[in-house]
């Protein structure tokens, strides 16, 4: 019962922090945390039904488990296939199929290990070394699952009605500076958006942001903004962010413009793919802006690597503490093997 009740809390204690600021990334850890203790509080319970349902019901769980985790394994290792047939081999297009390798291989290095022990004695360090990268591997699948659970919560929040801005954030061009796909949904989303503040009242300023890569041969913002006005918008009413390298200059450079050209910025709706929603309210968050962040829908074939790739964004981004969580885990594991 005591788990039930911290499951309780925790889960008032996500909506609470989810309410105040969605946009922080730490809400999906709460959300982690509160489903963990519902469940482990739910299976403590388990003792007061007959033996028998108790034994079927534990097994259920732990095959639902296994073959959840193995599923995932799988679908990976299909997606990666997918992406590189269709896009090409690079780092980023690598990434489903590199963690399904390496989830296979560290599961395989852990039962070889502990079938050896069966019969052997393994030098301290390689346990160390071993149970470290088990625990810090548990440690890193939690943290996506709170990114993966906080972005699905975030992604079902509506933006607000009364902004003062829709900005839609640009994405890389294809060849002859043509608009991908990819940008042609983020475009579409802020349309839809910015039709819908104009249907309620409103009159927000409609920003395109993005500036001119090495390999394209025109700025985003320009293509994007040709878009827009091939879908019907005056081209009086768009205002064209052309100078920014990354998210943070979209964002910091359109407020910029928008206060030069004597309109306010705030509140602001920005639009970006889905997989992007979260890394993009995060940045929103750091430069104090009062800001919405909604998606636009990705080729399925492509959301699973969309996702990792901000994923390891998202791990970049707090690379010290998880640096830090890595020598605490292999600190802890070292005084244990000495101290028995």
């Amino acid at each position: 019962m005591l788990l039930l009740a911290l499951a309780v809390v925790l889960v008032l204690t996500s909506f609470v922090r989810i309410r105040r600021d969605p946009r922080r990334l730490s809400n999906g850890l709460t959300v982690i945390a509160a489903l963990a203790a519902l469940a482990i509080g739910s299976l403590s319970l388990l003792h007061r039904l007959d033996a028998r349902v108790e034994a079927i019901l534990v097994v259920a769980v732990l095959s639902a488990i296994l073959l959840t985790a193995i599923g995932l394994v799988g679908a990976a290792a299909i997606n990666g296939l997918v992406v590189i047939r269709r896009e090409g081999l690079r780092l980023s297009t690598a990434l489903p199929l590199a963690l399904a390798v390496a989830v296979t291989l560290g599961v395989g290095l852990f039962v070889a290990v502990a079938a050896v022990l069966e019969t052997h004695t393994l030098p301290l360090w390689l346990l160390a070394a071993v149970w470290t990268g088990v625990l810090f591997s548990v440690c890193l699948g939690v943290q996506l699952a709170a990114f993966s659970v906080h972005a699905l919560i975030y992604g079902h929040l509506e933006p607000p009605k009364g902004s003062s801005a829709v900005v839609a954030l640009g994405c890389g061009l294809g060849s002859g500076g043509t608009v991908t796909p990819l940008l042609e949904s983020r475009l579409n989303r802020a349309l839809d958006v910015y039709n819908a503040e104009v249907a309620s009242g409103h009159r927000p300023a409609l920003v395109v942001s993005g500036g001119q890569g090495s390999d394209e041969e025109t700025a985003e913002a320009t293509a994007m903004k040709k878009y827009l006005v091939g879908r019907g918008v005056s081209e009086k009413l768009i205002l064209a962010e052309a100078r920014s390298r990354n998210t943070r200059e979209n964002l910091t450079m359109t407020r910029d413009l928008l206060e030069s050209s004597d309109l306010r910025s705030e509140p602001m709706i920005v639009v970006t793919s889905n997989f992007h929603v979260l890394r993009t309210a995060a940045f929103t968050r750091d430069l104090g802006l009062d800001a919405h962040v909604t998606g636009a829908d990705t080729a399925r074939f492509y959301a699973p690597t969309a996702f990792l790739r901000e994923f390891v964004a998202i791990l970049h981004r707090y690379r010290k503490p998880n640096i830090a969580l890595l020598v605490g885990i292999a600190s802890i594991v070292v005084i244990l093997q000495h101290v028995n």
